[in-house]
């Protein structure tokens, strides 16, 4: 009877430590999580608006969408599918102020979306990220880039049946999220990969109807770009060895794809950023709709 005692006892010890130690952890992440969001709330600025209306007022006035002799380092380049720039024209007719409200409200409300989400999971890691990721989120938010939109466009629709279309629309503005249509792949969902594809080429090819020889390729100097801190073939390295990985585990169905997809795209962008770190939330937004064997949601 002695030699039960302890052993149940123990059972028991290791998983008070666990407890003990996920709440030191949370507790530090939360305090992280303020601090920072203190530190970027002066940052306000909206800047990347600035590229996305300047893109759409050069429409109107008949310039060129990628006018030549860019500065790679600066906001107001314009690096997104032409149909992007076209659905802000009629933005530039009314109060600028107004549409800026706007923008921050939708970028706001995604932000808040991905972290709810994450917090409704009610598991340790899943509030850790949501810690860890919310000073980023709004740091987003604050220069209006649309990262959050584009990680909850993923993370909310990539395992709907609408999947294919938001898998589609985030590819043609930042490229790298083509990469989730390997779900479909690991799901062998042959159409959908498809159709996640012709949706990112289509709308990729309003580039067809524009000067491209302006088009900024230089990643200029970002937060995590291998390619600005070592090189080309750092960068390279990383983004093959890591897309690999990714495609491997999707032919073995592995759940492991999810994480293995966000990496990828964080290494395989030449112009990562920090704040790429959020594409780690696509994996646990949809929570059972995510799992590879866990088939598709409704809409």
């Amino acid at each position: 009877m002695p030699e039960r005692r302890w052993y149940f006892g123990r059972g028991r010890y290791p998983a008070r430590v666990e407890r003990l130690s996920q709440r030191v952890v949370i507790g530090l992440l939360f305090a992280y999580a303020i601090i920072g969001c203190y530190l970027v709330l002066g940052s306000w600025g909206f800047e990347d608006v600035d590229a996305y209306w300047d893109a759409a007022l050069r429409l109107r006035s008949g310039e060129s969408l990628y006018p030549l002799g860019a500065d790679p380092d600066n906001y107001r380049v314009f690096r997104y599918a032409p149909w992007f720039a076209w659905a802000w024209v009629p933005l530039t007719y009314l109060p600028r102020t107004l549409v800026e409200v706007g923008w921050g409200a939708v970028l706001a409300a995604s932000s808040l979306a991905i972290v709810g989400a994450l917090v409704a999971r009610r598991s340790a890691a899943a509030v850790a990220l949501a810690l860890l990721l919310l000073p980023w989120l709004l740091s987003l938010v604050l220069v209006g880039n649309i990262q959050p939109l584009v990680v909850a466009m993923l993370g909310f629709g990539a395992s709907r049946r609408s999947g294919p279309l938001w898998i589609g629309i985030a590819a043609s503005l930042k490229a790298v999220p083509i990469l989730w249509a390997l779900v479909y792949a690991a799901r062998r969902e042959w159409l959908r990969f498809i159709g996640a594809g012709v949706v990112a080429a289509l709308l990729s090819a309003t580039f067809l109807l524009h000067d491209v020889s302006g088009y900024v390729t230089d990643p200029g100097r970002s937060g995590l770009s291998l390619y600005h801190y070592f090189g080309p073939a750092a960068w390279a390295a990383g983004a093959v060895a890591s897309t690999v990985l990714a495609v491997v585990l999707a032919w073995r169905r592995s759940d492991w794809v999810w994480p293995a997809i966000a990496v990828a795209a964080m290494l395989l962008a030449p112009r990562s950023h920090v704040t790429y770190t959020t594409f780690l939330a696509v994996g646990l937004l949809n929570d059972a709709r995510d799992r590879i064997g866990g088939g598709t949601g409704g809409d």
